[in-house]
């Protein structure tokens, strides 16, 4: 990712002096042409139809969650939703126990959930974006866009067992898997500055504020035979000690996740192709505070995105 940043900063500062250079030529092949001040005048009244007014904003591309907030989904005893859940419910447990041993044979008489292995990390997520910006000038604007991902977090844990004396497989099974679904909403509010160049090439940046939202879908545990085929998977959101097979439980759900806020930036490039409609590429960035429990602290996650702008004149022509 630092790899990708400098690329992009590299392209970036490429462009804007390729656009600036684009200034200077023009400035000087204007200035062996007389323009009447009536042209003059047209041409800022066109500048001001192109530059003022509201865009609507489409886009689209990949979103890369931190890893911080993915240890969530790991399993660990110290979570809001740990996999003590499974292992220390006697008849969850039980059903482990049978499914285990049964692909395991040189397991002795017990099990024991050994806590993660590695680190929980997100795929790579699609993320869409929808938004509206008021230009107050050619530079300045002002805009709201509302972003969503759906993030898959993986990663494995570890089951210890205890073997007859004298089987040479003892110790540790680490071919146990964890999944956690999520659905992220972003909606930032930013001001955006376009550099002003005479080329379709516009440099742009953004700053603004964020409040997000984080909804927990689904936390499985997945369990595989010493093949690596699926055995059974587990859900443990919602799965409380107090499971008993054949009692139907109270109806009562609990939601996992809530509210955040944080702070977002993006760089890009301005392919203004006419004045209705530009094709924007960009880099965003944002730093925040997720709604999940004991993972509190800000993280630091990216996105690529192309973005297509039109322009409100677009559709009153």
């Amino acid at each position: 990712m630092k790899k990708f940043l400098v690329f992009f900063l590299i392209i970036f500062s490429c462009s804007l002096a390729f656009a600036q250079s684009g200034d200077r030529s023009r400035y000087a092949s204007t200035n062996n042409t007389s323009f009447s001040a009536k042209d003059n005048k047209e041409e800022k009244e066109d500048d001001n139809i192109k530059d003022k007014g509201f865009d609507i904003i489409f886009a689209g591309g990949c979103y890369f969650g931190s890893k911080y907030n993915a240890q969530y989904y790991n399993g660990d005893y110290n979570n809001e939703n740990g996999l003590n859940y499974l292992f220390e419910n006697t008849y969850r447990y039980r059903d482990i126990y049978t499914m285990i041993k049964e692909h395991y044979p040189y397991i002795s008489d017990s099990i024991h959930y050994g806590g993660p292995l590695g680190n929980m990390k997100y795929r790579v997520a699609v993320m869409v974006q929808l938004g509206i910006r008021y230009k107050f000038t050619k530079n300045w604007s002002l805009q709201l866009v509302y972003s969503f991902s759906r993030l898959k977090a993986n990663g494995q844990f570890r089951l210890f067992y205890e073997a007859p004396p004298g089987n040479y497989h003892t110790g540790m099974l680490d071919n146990q898997y964890i999944l956690g679904k999520e659905n992220r909403s972003l909606i930032d509010l930013s001001v955006c500055y376009h550099f002003t160049t005479r080329s379709i090439v516009k440099p742009f940046l953004e700053a603004g504020v964020q409040f997000n939202f984080v909804r927990v879908k689904s936390m499985e545990a997945v369990f595989y035979d010493k093949n690596n085929n699926k055995i059974k998977s587990y859900s443990f959101i919602n799965d409380r000690q107090n499971y008993i097979p054949g009692v139907q439980s109270d109806g009562t759900i609990v939601k996992y996740g809530g509210p955040g806020f944080g702070f977002s930036a993006a760089a890009g490039l301005k392919l203004a192709f006419n004045k209705f409609v530009s094709l924007d590429p960009c880099f965003y960035f944002n730093a925040g505070k997720f709604g999940l429990e004991g993972y509190k602290d800000f993280s630091y996650n990216f996105g690529v995105l192309v973005r297509i702008i039109m322009n409100d004149s677009m559709f009153s022509k």
